[in-house]
């Protein structure tokens, strides 16, 4: 385990991270930090203005929870838990104790193209010794399935404590957990191919190519799903070798935007496909990403549906 504690932090210190200046409004551009099948957009988080004695969910506060992307082509089991600091940025102290952050849900299996995602609780005491003082967190989220190579990702929470302390108002002002989101539902298949795709003129892959997509609600109440093409970009998932992400992911648009499933039921989706006739698009392999997500969820989840494009030479 340890081993493979090292491969992933070495492996998560080789890419940047997402940083976000908290309660500043401010955020600086990088990339995602990855790891050999999982990736996460939270890489480094700056939290200001933390008061003493209160509870802060991450989500409500920035709207920021963990997501984790299984970007691999199997089930990955994974779980998420606050560690011991190992290397301290500077002016920052190690939390005092692991209670300070708690992971609402710790442990995942995560389909392929699925993401799981999970709340983070800030816990501060109520000790005016606490005052001004700046402490960092680290998040380990690593895989458990010793059947396979196990990877992990270490994420950083730095907590800047104010400096004052908060009022009677705000010590009554107490954190409510919400449910968060729902992860039962299924699309298939995961993945398509389409070959001898016609160029310059709307292509309705389900009557022409054979391809549509099932959507599978299990659960006894109705759910919605906002449907759309995403830069591959914003999936995490990595396009396969000899293939380009598309110009434009509007090229690829699902018969319906919103897609209302009911319980217990299945229900399909077409796709068209417009690839303009511009220099280099005939004969050339492109790769789209459909990101299923459910609307009625405190925090939205998606599914990826991965499309293989092979446009026609002629």
């Amino acid at each position: 385990m340890s081993n493979s504690r090292e491969k992933g932090e070495k492996a998560q210190m080789k890419n940047s991270a997402w940083r976000f200046l908290a309660l500043a409004l401010m955020t600086s551009p990088a990339h995602p930090v990855a790891a050999a099948g999982l990736r996460t957009p939270f890489g480094e988080v700056i939290i200001r203005n933390l008061k003493i004695g209160q509870t802060y969910s991450m989500y409500k506060l920035v709207n920021l929870p963990l997501r984790v992307v299984n970007t691999g082509g199997e089930p990955t089991e994974i779980r998420i838990e606050t560690v011991r600091t190992s290397a301290l940025n500077a002016g920052y102290e190690p939390i005092p104790s692991l209670d300070w952050v708690r992971v609402d849900q710790g442990t995942f299996t995560i389909a392929a193209n699925r993401e799981a995602v999970s709340d983070l609780i800030i816990t501060i005491p109520n000790d005016p010794k606490l005052l001004g003082r700046r402490f960092q967190a680290d998040i380990w989220t690593h895989s458990v399935d010793h059947r396979a190579y196990l990877v992990g990702l270490k994420s950083r929470i730095l907590m800047h404590i104010d400096s004052t302390p908060p009022t009677e108002e705000e010590l009554k002002k107490k954190f409510v957990n919400e449910a968060l989101a729902n992860l039962d539902f299924t699309i298939s298949p995961m993945n398509a191919e389409a070959v001898e795709v016609a160029v310059g003129r709307t292509v309705d892959l389900r009557k022409e190519h054979k391809l549509q997509i099932k959507v599978v609600n299990p659960n006894d109440a109705a759910l919605n799903f906002r449907v759309r093409s995403i830069p591959v970009a914003e999936s995490m998932i990595l396009a396969p070798v000899g293939y380009i992400e598309a110009r434009d992911p509007a090229w690829l648009r699902p018969d319906k935007d919103v897609v209302k499933i009911e319980g217990n039921s299945i229900s399909t989706l077409g796709l068209k496909l417009e690839i303009p006739d511009e220099p280099g698009a005939r004969g050339q392999n492109y790769f789209f990403i459909v990101a299923f997500e459910v609307l009625e969820q405190k925090i939205p989840v998606r599914a990826y549906y991965r499309l293989m494009v092979h446009t026609a030479a002629k």
